[in-house]
This record gives C-alpha cells, sequence and structure tokens, in this order.
C-alpha cells in the first residue's frame, strides 16, 4: 500500500473506528518514507490519539519515534511538524509549558491544534480559553505560509461545530463558538482556497443560527452560494450551500425565501452521485422534514 493510500484508509475509519487506526499508526511507521510525509501522518496520529481518544502520552511517544527515520534526517520542516503536534498533544494533556521552546509561529499552531482535541473530548473551557490564547497570540501577524495559519482555520472550524452540537450550550460557549467560526473564516481566507473559505461560510452560518442570529446566518449562507457559483461549485457544495440558506430564511420567518431555497437544494442533490449523498443526509431531513 502507498503512503497516500494508507494515510486516505485511516482518515476513512478513524471516525467509527479510532482504536483501530491508532494500532495501525503505531505498526506502520515504516511507511512514512520521505520528509514531506512527516506531517500528514503526524497531524493523523495527533487528531486520532488526542481528539478522539484522549491518549496524549501515547501520541508523544509515536510521534517521538519518528524523529530517528531516515525521512526525518536533514529535514527542519519534518522535524518543526512533530514538535508542533508533540508540543500539541502534551499541552492538551495538562502540561502548559510544553510549547515554551518552540517558536511563535509553532507555539500558536499547538495551542490550536490541542483547542481542537480538548473540544474533541468535551473539554470546552480549556479549549475556548486555548483557542482564545492562540488568536491573542497572533494578533501581532502571522507571516504567509506559516503552519499556524491552517492551524487557527482548523482548529476554529472544529471547535465551532463541536460547540454547535453542545446542548447545554451556556453564553460564553456561545460567544465563542461564533468567534472560532469567524476566526476560521478569516484564517482559511489567507491558508485556503475558496473551497475552504466557502466551507467556512457553511461553518460560520451554522454557529450563528445556533446563536439565535438567523438574518447574520443568512448572510454568510449567501457568501457560500456565491463562491460556489463564481467557482463552479460540484453539485455536493451547492446543495449545503442552499440548503442552509433554506434553513436560515425559515428561521427568519421567510417562508416563500425558504421554499424557494429547499427546491434549490433539492435540484442540486439530485445531481450528487450516488456514493457521496449520504453525507447529506442530516441537512436533507432538516429541509424535508
Amino acid at each position: 500500500m502507498t503512503f497516500d493510500a494508507f494515510i486516505e484508509a485511516a482518515w476513512n475509519d478513524h471516525g467509527d473506528r479510532p482504536a483501530e487506526v491508532a494500532d495501525r499508526l503505531e505498526a506502520s511507521t515504516g511507511i512514512v518514507a520521505t520528509a514531506d510525509q512527516i506531517a500528514p501522518y503526524a497531524r493523523l496520529a495527533t487528531h486520532v490519539l488526542g481528539e478522539h481518544l484522549g491518549e496524549w502520552e501515547r501520541g508523544v511517544r509515536l510521534l517521538a519515534s519518528l524523529r530517528g527515520s531516515p525521512a526525518c534526517d536533514g529535514g527542519a520542516a519534518a522535524q518543526g511538524a512533530i514538535a508542533r503536534d508533540i508540543g500539541a498533544l502534551r499541552y492538551a494533556g495538562g502540561d502548559a509549558h510544553a510549547i515554551d521552546t518552540l517558536a511563535l509561529d509553532d507555539r500558536i499552531a499547538a495551542i490550536a491544534t490541542a483547542s481542537a482535541a480538548l473540544a474533541g473530548r468535551g473539554e470546552f473551557e480549556r479549549a475556548l480559553a486555548a483557542y482564545e490564547r492562540a488568536l491573542t497570540l497572533a494578533d501581532d501577524g502571522l507571516p504567509d505560509g506559516s503552519p499556524a495559519l491552517r492551524a487557527l482555520a482548523i482548529g476554529g472550524n472544529n471547535l465551532a461545530c463541536v460547540l454547535e452540537e453542545k446542548a447545554d450550550r451556556d453564553a460564553a460557549e456561545t460567544r465563542g463558538m461564533v468567534a472560532a467560526a469567524e476566526a476560521a473564516l478569516h484564517y482559511w481566507k489567507r491558508a485556503g482556497t475558496w473551497l475552504e473559505e466557502e466551507r467556512a461560510h457553511y461553518r460560520l452560518a451554522r454557529s450563528l443560527l445556533r446563536a439565535d442570529r438567523p438574518h447574520d446566518a443568512a448572510a454568510s449562507a449567501r457568501a457560500c452560494i456565491d463562491l460556489c457559483e463564481r467557482n463552479g461549485a460540484p453539485a455536493f457544495e451547492r446543495f449545503f450551500g442552499h440548503a442552509v440558506l433554506a434553513i436560515t430564511q425559515r428561521a427568519c420567518g421567510d417562508a416563500g425565501a425558504c421554499e424557494a431555497s429547499r427546491r434549490e437544494a433539492l435540484r442540486w442533490h439530485g445531481e450528487i452521485p450516488a456514493d457521496e449523498r449520504h453525507w447529506c443526509d442530516a441537512d436533507l431531513r432538516e429541509i424535508t422534514g
């Protein structure tokens, strides 16, 4: 199996079988053969062993073992990726000083990654505090290409998504949810493509709906659709844009606009390949139920 196939299969399986994927990662460090493979392997290992399993030190040991790999020989970027993710795991595990020796960009990236992991473990107070710290450290500006840009985007997206599903979310958590979604959009504009930006608008629309701000949510939904139209997005992306717009319009009390958007969403749903439609089930139920 190639490295890319291994990583793709692990990502596909990790949600339902994280413990199995963790064992697979530990048994397959030899598949990492080049320096540019270190970062995606470390990112997956940190996500599975941290966010899904909460086995912080086990994750640290796995990543530390990569330092002896030929793939790390002379590779500053590879060593940096390992250091960042080890810092994230240790920080999430309770060692507030684990990141002290990292450069500022790497420190911000590690804290943002830790925040997402803590949110996934249900440690919302610590997750929000960590993400706020990461944003504060980033206030002075980050250079293009900084690993912190993508980490802040992913961390904000994941934190917002988890908080949206929290049934007993308090006012501080609601504010933190919206702030995280807004930050994710800001940093995806710098670190991602139009696709990540479009999906960030979808996430922000969802967070604003949860915060009882349907008119603001509708504006984000329209921005999502606009990006789809300007970039010739596939039916999959267009369905989600029109679906969330319909939901926001219903929350605004605009039944006519909601029905028009609902029909447009269903039209695009009909063009999505059958093997991708299961990803749409929750939104589909929401606009047809």
